[in-house]
């Protein structure tokens, strides 16, 4: 199953599901879930969600086309309690960044109010001179994880979406050499276009990953490429914290950012960020200076 998220004046939010005999996304609204179906699934066990799957795969047809006129796009899935993401889980990109070669990834937290729906203009702090740019593959967690195995992890996983995790370089490194304070600013972990449920995604460990800023291509890669399979970066994550429905894990990026090139070209305003899969679709960003 794959969705969007909309939002609408007076409702939480509206999520459409893609019909793909009609080749249109129907409203999830008149589905027994309502406008909670994105929690229901996501808070739901590995059970419970194959059966609201199933109830999908009869009804859907059923059920009347979105409108989608006067709906705004919303992040993909609902704000988690953690967005937890990776650091040099690709071989490459941890190569360009410090030279090293990781037998595991880093792991860092990005505050969820940096998330933003995946068109929406990518802000430029005040005080930031090194703003760069990272496509993500982005695991939405399904039921509670603690010391999993990877086979536990695997079952856990209720969908995938993406992110591209945006980064200040200075604040991020030459700030007290603290991760979190350069990956948090508003609009830093946009999600999007669309979020597909785990049973579509035949092989999460290859699926293609593009990033392009001004139309030049800088990212274009497979998570075949990360150190670790799918399930086990989420079992490695949960050695070291709890995860609850609807966490995401974001799992890193290939090659290819600003900080790795010879002469970095960092974002500037007015800059066109496009980042996308041919499994997820695609997005576009301008970048501006927030001037609130």
């Amino acid at each position: 199953m794959q969705w969007k998220r909309f939002t609408q004046k007076g409702h939480r939010s509206i999520v459409a599901l893609w019909d793909s005999n009609r080749q249109a996304y129907v409203d999830s609204r008149a589905t027994p879930y309502g406008e909670s179906f994105d929690q229901s699934y996501l808070q739901a066990g590995f059970e419970q969600r194959q059966f609201m799957l199933l109830w999908i795969r009869e009804h859907i047809a059923t059920l009347p086309l979105l409108d989608e006129e006067g709906l705004q796009q919303a992040p993909s899935v609902p704000t988690p309690t953690k967005l937890v993401c990776l650091g040099k889980s690709y071989a490459d990109h941890a190569r360009e960044f410090d030279g090293t070669t990781p037998s595991e990834p880093s792991i860092f937290l990005k505050a969820p109010s940096a998330i933003t729906e995946s068109s929406a203009p990518v802000l430029i702090p005040p005080g930031c001179v090194r703003l760069d740019y990272e496509i993500e593959l982005a695991i939405v967690i399904g039921q509670r994880l603690k010391n999993a195995s990877a086979a536990e992890a695997s079952q856990a996983i209720a969908g995938y979406t993406l992110m591209c995790d945006y980064s200040e370089r200075d604040f991020q490194i030459n700030h007290g050499g603290q991760w979190t304070k350069g990956k948090s600013y508003d609009s830093f972990a946009p999600l999007g276009p669309t979020f597909i449920t785990d049973d579509e995604i035949s092989n999460p460990n290859d699926l293609m990953l593009e990033l392009k800023v001004n139309g030049e291509t800088r990212q274009h890669d497979s998570t075949k490429h990360l150190i670790m399979p799918i399930a086990d970066l989420v079992a490695y994550v949960s050695r070291f914290m709890t995860l609850v429905p609807g966490d995401i894990i974001s799992t890193g990026t290939p090659s290819g950012v600003a900080v790795g090139m010879p002469i970095p070209r960092f974002l500037q305003p007015n800059d066109i960020v496009e980042w996308g899969s041919p499994t997820f679709g695609w997005n576009r960003q301008v970048v501006q200076q927030d001037h609130s």
